[in-house]
């Protein structure tokens, strides 16, 4: 009699320890998982105010997170991601220069959209570009010209915008909108080249690229590269 008291005694411990020990790991988890679902890594920065935020979490000299964040009350709930993104060949800088291979950091405004092909979802103006446009770059001495589209028709010179891989489909990102020559222009967020490299801007592969333009929709978005 005492024998089996004792055994059942014994069950009940380790039946109650398994319990809490299975208690503990489900709070743990839920924990992560809730903590995985915030875009904690641009909460924390004031300039970060939109409706949704891209977030660009750089994971090597060249490559990056893309993660598609949703405000909600006074969080960034991650909606999707993470993305795979390449940025510039010479990696990130805070202080982008022409030339200079680098993507910019920092919080900026997502604008219109261009492409060789029709808008795929994105509910903002979309240029559907020709072998005449081009982005206006280099030091360029014409104020209102740097650092925006235009028509080599017109006179004006830059890269050209049509190029069926990478931008078949692409957003700018509104960096150096004071249009200062030398700071850096043609910041875009398009389609990956074919060589997996940009020269500054902020790539992803095609079918991510639509997901993330019509999840933004006609929402006033950030990006954050950091």
């Amino acid at each position: 009699m005492h024998t089996s008291t004792s055994a059942r005694t014994l069950a009940m411990v380790l039946v109650t320890a398994l319990f809490a020990a299975v208690l503990t790991l489900a709070s743990g988890a839920g924990a992560a998982s809730a903590a995985a679902k915030h875009c904690t890594g641009i909460e924390s920065n004031s300039k970060v105010t939109a409706a949704k935020a891209i977030e660009v979490r750089q994971r090597s000299t060249v490559t990056a997170d893309i993660y598609l964040c949703r405000k909600s009350g006074s969080r960034y709930v991650r909606d999707s991601g993470p993305f795979k993104a390449r940025l510039g060949y010479n990696g990130t800088t805070a202080d982008k220069r022409e030339g200079d291979g680098k993507t910019p950091k920092g919080v900026f405004w997502m604008r219109e959209g261009f492409g060789t092909s029709s808008n795929p979802g994105l509910q903002k103006p979309w240029t559907k570009v020709t072998r005449d446009h081009v982005w206006v770059d280099g030091d360029a001495t014409k104020a209102e010209g740097y650092n925006t589209m235009q028509l080599k028709s017109e006179g004006y010179t830059g890269e050209s915008l049509y190029q069926p891989k990478p931008y078949k489909y692409a957003q700018v990102i509104g960096y150096n909108e004071a249009r200062t020559p030398g700071k850096g222009s043609a910041i875009f967020l398009h389609a990956n080249t074919e060589s997996m490299k940009t020269a500054g801007c902020v790539s992803m592969y095609e079918a991510s690229l639509v997901k993330a333009m019509k999840w933004e929709g006609a929402t006033k978005t950030q990006i954050v590269i950091h």
